[in-house]
């Protein structure tokens, strides 16, 4: 009988449970094995969440943890993703005159910078905080738990104003929020907001000398800002000083004609670089406490690239993303390449890349890449609102997280015959809807004149609060989606109330479910549309076009869909084959 075991056997078969459910099952067996299992403070979730999630840290709340991220892999699986547009409410405190005067007359939408971080205030895992900011063109929008401000204390604004970077530091001893955010014109401040009251104060000043700053990032102490396409200043954000001088310069090359094409913070100690050139196109620099310097090269030439690719054109870099590691942060990074292809660098070994990333369906070039978990990450599209979402597991030429590819879902037994498996393919969404205007600022004409159609442009940004949260923050032209990732079983299934209480979705089903609701207004449910990627090596399959529906439209059919083919049950059942094109009347359903 497994309950006579020792208490070690079974510790040690629990582990090879494949879910947290399973061992939430193995505990209700007998009073014996849920004493085992419940033993030391859940010390069996606490390593199935160590052992099937490496590098995800939570509080140590095991059990629900164990069930938070178990319920995200399956939602990925499924391709399970719930998109809602994030505005902040018209209540919002505002934080300034709000009374500027536009100087210019844009024609493109604002780009998005977008931070966010959660943080546990409880004994709970319901009990955390999430915070999330961006800004708005010249606006910065906070959203501090339930609580949310707009800062704009400028007269005049141009597209010189818009925000170039966001970033959250968290809060101080006071509960004060501590941010720092730039504007392209080269003003890079650290701003102090409390959200009791709305009342803020800039405490710190990082000097640019007139520079134009393209972007910026800020990893533990350290801020890097990218000024003119030619050099990086860099900055220790810890000083007292009201005034900031960087500490060190980064320049690559020489002449007028160096410049710095892309760059990105992997760690406090390493910066990736990307010149545009084929012999050093990747520069990994090194950074101590007074001084920036280069330490390897990666050059296109090293990359055993198709002879078809230009070299030149490969080597330009548009985005950059490190993952989390075990060992010394910032070794493995993800980086977009001029080919559209996303490759995986691990400056542990002697190659040039290791594994390459590909949506062969999609022409567009890569504009960001955001690491979701431990096992999967997103690529934003430059062109056609198209959002890719890569398994990392999928490689089987290499894996750092030395993990198993998901299992196959298996087609139910037909008159005897054994089912087939259905292999699994990866998923490319398209963000198509304009994002709704503003609830705080009324908007000019030429603005409003520009919200026609479906949405044809870069996804722009894109942030995560932690490696466990469900949520990514997709910043698209003039607006901010929050795309969740959870499976609707879950939160239908007779356990709906752990799930909508613990995942903190803020979902409201009532309102979701309202029949002639504009589908861009704040909060509400859009129906995605997407389409399966082939195999990057499979170049005759035509690509299948998937269709979300509504909460209320799932029926009997779309559950038995959901069962046959592992896919999420508000996806439409497919069509037979056939040549598709992009639908985008979807917007009107």
């Amino acid at each position: 009988m497994l309950a006579d075991l020792p208490s070690e056997i079974i510790y040690h078969i629990a582990l090879f449970l494949p879910t947290a459910n399973a061992l939430t099952n193995l505990a209700q067996t007998c009073q014996r094995l849920h004493g085992i299992i419940t033993a030391e403070d859940s010390r069996i979730f606490r390593a199935f969440v160590q052992s099937r999630f490496p590098a995800i840290r939570t509080p140590p709340f095991w059990k629900d943890a164990a069930r938070a991220l178990t319920s995200r892999s399956r939602a990925l699986d499924r391709h399970s993703v719930i998109a809602r547009f994030l505005l902040p409410p018209p209540d919002a405190t505002k934080i300034g005159a709000h009374q500027a005067t536009r100087r210019d007359n844009p024609t493109l939408g604002y780009r998005p910078a977008i931070d966010s971080y959660e943080v546990w205030n409880g004994e709970r895992w319901a009990d955390r905080k999430e915070v999330v900011a961006w800004g708005a063109a010249d606006e910065l929008v906070v959203r501090n738990g339930k609580k949310w401000f707009v800062l704009n204390d400028l007269d005049h604004v141009s597209s010189w104003d818009d925000i170039c970077g966001v970033h959250l530091l968290g809060p101080d001893s006071l509960d004060k929020e501590h941010l720092i955010f730039a504007r392209r014109r080269g003003d890079i401040v650290r701003l102090a907001i409390s959200p009791d009251d709305g009342a803020h104060e800039y405490q710190q000043t990082f000097l640019a000398y007139g520079r134009e700053v393209d972007r910026t990032d800020v990893i533990d102490g350290i801020l890097a800002a990218h000024c003119d396409n030619h050099a990086l200043a860099f900055y220790h954000t810890t000083t007292g000083e009201e005034q900031v001088e960087p500490f060190a310069w980064l320049r690559l090359g020489s002449g007028h004609q160096a410049r710095i094409q892309y760059s990105k913070l992997l760690s406090p100690t390493r910066a990736a670089v990307g010149s545009g050139e084929i012999d050093d196109s990747l520069c990994i620099a090194t950074i101590s406490a007074d001084s920036v310097r280069p330490s390897r090269e990666i050059k296109v030439r090293s990359m055993d690239l198709e002879g078809r690719l230009n070299p030149e054109t490969v080597a330009h870099l548009s985005a950059i993303a490190p993952l989390p590691s075990h060992a010394s942060p910032g070794e493995v990074f993800l980086a977009a390449w001029g080919d559209r292809a996303i490759r995986l660098h691990d400056l542990r070994s002697p190659h040039a890349y290791e594994a390459t990333y590909r949506d062969n369906t999609d022409t567009n070039p890569i504009y960001s890449v955001q690491v979701f978990g431990h096992d999967r990450f997103l690529a934003g599209a430059g062109g056609d609102a198209v959002l890719k979402i890569f398994d990392l597991r999928m490689q089987n030429t290499y894996s750092y997280l030395d993990a198993q590819p998901p299992p196959s879902y298996r087609k139910p037994a037909t008159n005897g015959v054994h089912a087939r498996k259905t292999p699994r393919k990866d998923l490319s969404l398209f963000l198509s809807y304009q994002p709704p205007p503003p609830t705080t600022t009324p908007q000019p004409n030429h603005v409003r004149a520009r919200r026609r159609g479906p949405y044809r442009g870069p996804i722009y940004a894109m942030s995560s609060p932690s490696p466990s949260s469900h949520t990514v923050y997709t910043g698209v032209g003039d607006g901010v989606l929050r795309l969740d990732f959870a499976s609707t079983d879950d939160l239908f299934g007779s356990s709906k109330e752990w799930y909508r209480h613990n995942l903190g979705l803020e979902l409201d089903m009532d309102s979701s479910a309202v029949k002639g609701a504009s589908q861009t207004a704040p909060g509400k449910v859009l129906n995605l549309s997407g389409y399966e990627r082939p195999e990057p090596d499979d170049l005759t399959t035509t690509s299948k076009l998937r269709t979300q529906q509504h909460f209320r439209s799932i029926g009997s059919e779309n559950i038995q869909n959901e069962m046959d083919t592992g896919w999420d049950r508000r996806w439409e059942p497919l069509t037979p084959d056939g040549a598709w094109r992009r639908r985008d009347d979807v917007l009107d359903t």
